[in-house]
């Protein structure tokens, strides 16, 4: 209308910023008890386990776990042979030192050392006569862990499928003194099993196969940490009792079954 002054174009007010999204809340420096990791179901979740020893070779021997409940199953492998072989394999070691030695102080050099190339040849011969064992262990009619004699004192512990988990080596020297095994993979020490204690060992060598009050009970071990021990002796014997998962619970088990099944 004539007198009026222009009006301004009507301009439509913006839309109102989007709210600001809420602070997240600052972590709590006391977040309450963490959930334990439950150990995974299976065979191999328990921390002690009993066997069954005395059983005539190709019987059934089951390990039960803490409650008496059956969660492993083997043909049972212990066997004379290698008891003897272990036997007459010692005293020609024995012998042929002393034989050595003689010769030696004899003033045969010679003659010494043929006698000692002879004994070790004697013994590496006798302890090859023994037939190699493989036992596998299984979990309610399926495989569950193998374990497969190589030599002597070496066994391989492996899954079904063939993946190794340890070696386990007895000490060539173990007929001496206290029994040692151990245990690697891959070149890598993942533990040590030894008798208690040196007299008990030569007891039980003496007189272990005639009272079981003789034997003696081997410790797992790494320095400074302590995984367990293999039952022998005591109130309850033919046990394996574990502490924590310092070592794989299968290896342990596999170790276990060799001591207590075979071991002379």
């Amino acid at each position: 209308m004539p007198g009026e002054p222009p009006t301004e174009p009507i301009v439509s007010s913006p839309p109102p910023p989007p709210a600001t999204p809420p602070l997240p809340a600052p972590l709590s420096t006391n977040p309450g008890p963490v959930p334990p990791v439950s150990a995974a179901p299976g065979p191999f979740a328990g921390l002690r386990y009993r066997f069954t020893t005395g059983l005539r070779p190709g019987e059934i021997a089951h390990i039960r776990d803490d409650a008496g409940q059956a969660v492993l199953s083997y043909r049972a492998f212990a066997s004379v042979i290698g008891i003897v072989a272990a036997f007459v394999a010692g005293i020609v070691f024995v012998a042929g030192l002393a034989a050595t030695a003689f010769l030696y102080a004899e003033k045969s050099p010679l003659r010494a050392l043929l006698a000692l190339v002879l004994t070790l040849a004697f013994s590496f011969l006798i302890s090859r006569l023994v037939p190699r064992i493989n036992v596998t262990l299984y979990d309610d009619g399926s495989p569950a862990l193998t374990i497969s004699q190589r030599s002597q004192g070496t066994w391989i512990i492996a899954t079904p499928n063939g993946t190794t988990l340890a070696t386990v080596r007895k000490s060539p020297f173990s007929f001496l003194g206290r029994t040692r095994w151990t245990i690697t993979h891959e070149g890598r020490i993942l533990a040590e099993a030894i008798e208690e204690s040196l007299p008990r060992a030569i007891l039980r060598k003496l007189y272990g196969k005639f009272s079981r009050r003789y034997e003696t009970n081997l410790r797992l071990y790494l320095p400074g940490i302590e995984m367990g021990r293999i039952v022998r002796r005591g109130e309850e014997v033919d046990a394996l009792e574990l502490v924590g998962d310092a070592l794989d619970r299968r290896v342990a088990v596999g170790l276990a079954a060799v001591v207590l099944g075979r071991e002379p």
